[in-house]
């Protein structure tokens, strides 16, 4: 039983890649990077805690995202 069969998710079997949901969490992050740091409804204390926290997870998929999907450059 050494084999591994890798069953399609619903996403995947509806038409969505999961470059697409990697691009739409990358979008998400970094709307909350925006929105974190041009809300006046946060103390700058507070701001900065929540950069800390959301700046290593905003690199950290930065990275998956190149090496599991590197852009090709167009000539």
């Amino acid at each position: 039983m050494s084999e591994v069969i890798d069953f399609p998710t619903p996403r995947e079997r509806a038409g969505v890649s999961m470059e697409e949901d990697m691009q739409y969490l990358l979008d998400c992050l970094m709307g909350a990077l925006v929105g974190l740091k041009h809300s006046e409804n946060v103390s700058d204390e507070d701001r900065e805690a929540d950069m800390e926290v959301l700046m290593p997870l905003v690199v950290k998929y930065f990275q998956i995202s190149g090496d599991r999907y590197p852009v090709e450059e167009e000539q």
